[in-house]
């Protein structure tokens, strides 16, 4: 079981299906992180295909009933466990104590249900001021360069900002300079990502007065919800910046 999961949890971090960022905001600032993927949806886009190709025949309902049966062969009915991210840094990460902080507050999860049809794999981080939220985005993206990727390629990286004052929350992103692509990486690219959406769910304590309408997918009550396409957002072509007042 604990070998499937770490199989899991490397598809999310390691794979370009389409990702969802929950941020939880109290009154105080403080709040909790979540980023993850539904493994059964991202694995029935990268399974179709190649199936679909070895059983011209079948329908696609009856490959995607093969591709969930396959996935949950192995686990329980239901799934709530949590891993230890810390066994997956090196040593350099674990025993700097400046880092320490981060994976004291951050734990691996996987949670779902084979009757609804869900599996979320992905992880939390729980911060005390949005400015810890900012810190810890920035040591995501150090320790991805120290675990060497899994893609094999240079991607840009983004520069996340927070802001927030107890009546406006705000998100704004900077590209770094562009990495020069050939044209084989970027079909590379266009292939992996192709539908994929990068999905930023935000909880107000309060209700939401106006919240920035660009790429705005629903609004209600204290929550908002914004998506994004990832080709687009890589590509420099589409903004990930988000407004909120409250």
């Amino acid at each position: 079981m604990m070998k499937k999961i770490k199989f899991l949890i490397l598809l999310l971090l390691f794979s370009c299906a389409s990702v969802t960022e929950e941020i939880y905001l109290n009154n105080d600032g403080s709040g909790e992180y979540l980023v993850y993927t539904d493994v059964i949806s991202s694995t029935r886009g990268m399974m179709l295909g190649m199936m679909s190709s070895i059983y011209p025949d079948a329908s696609a309902d009856s490959l995607r009933q093969i591709i969930d049966d396959q996935i949950w062969a192995d686990m329980s009915d239901e799934v709530d466990s949590l891993i230890d991210f810390s066994t997956r840094v090196p040593d350099s990460i674990k025993n700097d104590p400046d880092k320490q902080k981060y994976l004291e507050r951050m734990e691996m999860f996987m949670k779902g249900s084979k009757k609804d049809g869900f599996l979320n794999s992905g992880m939390s981080y729980r911060f005390q001021a949005v400015a810890e939220l900012e810190d810890f985005v920035e040591f995501m993206n150090e320790n991805q360069s120290a675990t060497s990727g899994g893609m094999g390629m240079d991607l840009p990286n983004m520069k996340v900002k927070y802001s927030f004052d107890g009546k406006s929350f705000s998100r704004t992103t900077v590209m770094d300079e562009a990495i020069e692509m050939n044209d084989s990486t970027m079909m590379m690219l266009s292939t992996m990502l192709e539908g994929a959406k990068s999905r930023l769910i935000i909880h107000l304590p309060r209700e939401v007065k106006m919240a920035s309408k660009s790429q705005l997918f629903e609004q209600s009550g204290k929550d908002v919800v914004y998506e994004f396409d990832l080709l687009k957002v890589i590509n420099g072509e589409q903004s990930t910046d988000i407004k909120i007042d409250f």
